[in-house]
């Protein structure tokens, strides 16, 4: 039975292990150290010796005939059975259709059984990202103490998915991509031991489209030997990768230059031949990069890039011809299509967007790369304010149209308290208060504005005789001079008498309104309103009306003799002292009375 190329020159010692020198180091220390742990994983790219490092350190640990170099003799029955996959104490579990924790089950049944043939059992589970989450915890207190002959061995392409309380417990080792170079020295030895005649552009190209992985490298290898009748050529593998080899795309990126009528009948035929859009604008974006850093740095820039002889040779000739911004803005061109490759884009619109635009970047229109689109960036590069000069001004705002105030009252009735007693922020009048039915009880209300602080002394008397005589003034004279807070309340409402009541309404919420609805406060102003017009109920603790909205269909009347249950309502008196914090300016003023009794005090505050 025929064997593939990558399973016959799978790596049976260390040695044969190409371009993981690193990885290899580790794993020969610790067993000529005799350290070597209980659990190791293996992670890295498909194709770069993951599992035929595991299936070499079960040959050294359970070779017959080691040397001190710890290397497998691979001649004895238990390095022969492992090798063949038949070994009953080398154990592989693929991961992928083992992946329950039924067969966790099954492993931690058997893992404390003795060795039949050999000094270790070695467990090697492939792809063990795959294991569920139950799998995985069943295996947790396994894989921390496992018995003293069992190794496991776990290997991984996606690392990130394996939990970490796995990878904790495990000595994690990774494996890196093959370089282009050692993938190029493994074809040929292959190619040297089966005699096959090989071109030497043909393997490079095998080597590149291969991107690291040696398994993938040599399955191209046999493909192109049985597409080009056993014999490994350029034009085979050109054949076999759809056209997107790396000397096409430098004869096209030339005709670009010499020739751009014939460069798109060629970009056509590269097309249909069958190659995605994804691997044709990767391929040029590679070949793009090469001549950008060549143009920089000549030949110090070929130490860095992965090329044959004859590629470099290219590199030196096109170089000449090419200037380091295109070729750079032929990059970011590459860089910006293949984003949207990824979603399946045509061959036509692809092949006709790349076109135009390499035209286009030799004719010199080189278009910068456009913003990023993410919001950070956009924050970043906003335009800063120009900075003012000194003598520059900022324009006002424009002024606020307020209504036309209404004609102020006779002068007679009208007072305003010295300058010297009104803080000079606010200067505005308040507009005039409109009475209902019957008549309005007062002429006009003064303007009055009040600080912070009430001052030590007021004398009320000699307030009433300024205001005149009027019903105001006189129903401000029947309250004490510890209830002035009451009569700056009054200023922002309306008054009225009706059937023996007395009536209190504002035009919106404001803390006056609050103020007033303060049983004791509503108590006092009663009585001063008793003794002035004989409304009854003063003597009695008689409330106010209900303080009604402008948008409510009607004032709800109250009698004044209401129940005495209304004064112990909590919600205005425990939110008066919050909206005079945040809304009290010089419409209301706040004073809390020394000569108040304690009932008193807790009602105001």
């Amino acid at each position: 039975m025929y064997i593939s190329l990558y399973r016959r020159y799978r790596p049976q010692t260390f040695s044969d292990m190409v371009g993981q020198s690193a990885a290899v180091g580790v794993l020969l220390e610790s067993l000529r150290e005799g350290s070597f742990g209980h659990a190791y994983l293996f992670s890295g790219p498909r194709g770069c010796g993951k599992t035929s490092a595991a299936r070499l350190v079960a040959k050294s640990l359970d070779c017959l005939n080691r040397g001190e170099d710890c290397e497998p003799c691979g001649v004895c029955e238990n390095c022969r059975a492992i090798a063949a996959g038949e070994h009953l104490d080398v154990i592989e579990i693929d991961g992928a259709s083992n992946r329950g924790i039924g067969e966790i089950r099954d492993l931690k049944s058997h893992v404390s059984l003795k060795a039949l043939s050999a000094s270790y059992k070695v467990y090697i589970i492939d792809e063990v990202h795959m294991l569920t989450d139950a799998a995985f915890n069943a295996l947790l207190k396994t894989l921390e103490e496992p018995p003293a002959n069992v190794v496991f061995l776990l290997a991984t392409t996606e690392p990130h998915k394996v939990p970490v309380t796995i990878r904790s417990r495990c000595q994690h080792i990774p494996f890196h991509r093959i370089t282009i170079a050692d993938t190029v020295s493994r074809l040929k030895h292959v190619c040297s031991q089966e005699n096959i005649e090989a071109d030497e552009e043909g393997i490079w190209e095998i080597a590149r489209q291969a991107d690291g992985a040696l398994r993938d490298a040599l399955s191209l290898t046999e493909q192109a030997v049985a597409l080009g009748h056993g014999k490994l050529s350029l034009e085979s593998v050109r054949e076999l990768t759809s056209g997107s080899s790396r000397a096409e795309l430098e004869k096209w990126v030339t005709m670009l230059r010499t020739d751009p009528r014939g460069a798109a009948a060629a970009l056509h035929s590269i097309m249909a031949r069958g190659i995605s859009s994804e691997r044709l604008c990767e391929a040029l974006f590679v070949l793009f990069r090469d001549l950008w850093l060549f143009c920089l740095w000549k030949d110090k820039a070929l130490e860095a890039l992965e090329t044959s002889s004859t590629e470099r040779d290219y590199l030196a000739a096109e170089a000449q011809h090419w200037d380091k911004d295109k070729l750079q803005a032929a990059c970011m061109l590459c860089s910006r299509l293949l984003p949207r490759t990824h979603y399946g884009m045509k061959g036509d619109i692809f092949s006709g967007l790349i076109f135009m635009e390499l035209q286009n970047i030799l004719a010199g229109n080189v278009q910068p790369a456009p913003p990023s689109r993410s919001r950070e960036p956009e924050r970043a590069a906003a335009p800063q304010p120009a900075a003012r000069t000194p003598r520059e001004e900022i324009s006002p705002a424009p002024a606020r149209q307020e209504r036309p105030a209404e004609p102020l009252p006779p002068e007679d009735d009208f007072w305003m308290p010295p300058e010297e007693e009104l803080p000079p922020v606010r200067q505005e009048r308040p507009a005039q208060r409109r009475v209902q039915e019957p008549a309005p009880l007062f002429a006009g209300q003064p303007d009055m504005i009040f600080g912070n602080e009430a001052p030590a002394a007021f004398d009320v008397a000699g307030l009433c005789a300024r205001l005149g005589d009027n019903e105001f003034s006189r129903l401000v004279g029947n309250l004490s001079s510890d209830w002035l807070p009451i009569a700056a309340a009054l200023l922002n409402a309306e008054l009225s008498r009706r059937d023996g009541t007395l009536e209190v309404t504002f035009e919106r919420q404001m803390p006056a309104k609050n103020f007033l609805s303060i049983p004791h406060n509503r108590k006092t102003l009663t009585c001063a309103a008793a003794k002035l017009w004989g409304i009854a109920g003063g003597d009695t603790q008689p409330q106010p009306q209900h303080v009604s909205e402008p948008d409510e269909p009607a004032p709800e009347k109250q009698s004044a003799a209401a129940p005495e249950a209304e004064e112990n309502e909590p919600t205005a008196a425990q939110s008066l002292t919050s909206h005079v914090l945040r809304l009290a300016g010089a419409e209301v003023l706040y004073v809390k009375s020394i000569h108040a009794n304690e009932d008193e005090t807790e009602g105001n505050e």
